[in-house]
């Protein structure tokens, strides 16, 4: 926490590309999951849920799921999401591991989710698994502790 967000750019699960350039000068959560088995459809439930909340207070929502391009259209359909939902497959997923997201050491069940200030600065880290699933009551909370209160200006900034 406190180092700059690696940068990327990674296809929509729907259509063209977004990039980490798209943030800056707004407060974002990104969400990472596996993507799949039924943990996915329960992860993107939680995001669908709290994309409108977040929208609200001025917060950018970005899921990023490691799986294939086709497995997540599938489910994106059902959804409909209103956030950016991007797809970070194997065998690469390079940007989850960049974020240290593993899928290939990751059960199903595992998310990561990073609250990134309006500069680009990691703020937050909370990594789940299973038995512990992050809800958007714990997100909101973490929102609300680390990207809404100001932050002092310091000598580097």
């Amino acid at each position: 926490m406190g180092e700059y967000a690696p940068a990327f750019v990674l296809p929509r699960s729907d259509v063209g590309s977004f990039g980490f350039a798209e943030l800056l000068g707004t407060p974002s959560v990104l969400y990472f999951y596996s993507g799949s088995g039924d943990d996915c459809s329960q992860q993107s439930a939680i995001l669908a849920d709290l994309s409108p909340r977040l929208a609200r207070l001025g917060v950018a929502l970005v899921g990023i799921i490691a799986a294939e391009p086709s497995a997540i259209s599938v489910y994106c359909r059902a959804i409909l999401p209103t956030f950016p939902l991007l797809c970070d497959w194997e065998p690469r997923a390079l940007v989850s591991r960049l974020y240290g997201f593993n899928r290939e050491k990751a059960a199903p069940a595992i998310s990561a989710t990073y609250l990134i200030d309006a500069r680009g600065v990691i703020r937050w880290i909370c990594c789940e698994d299973g038995d512990r699933p992050t809800n958007g009551a714990k997100i909101l909370g973490a929102v609300r502790t680390h990207l809404l209160r100001p932050f002092p200006v310091g000598p580097v900034d």
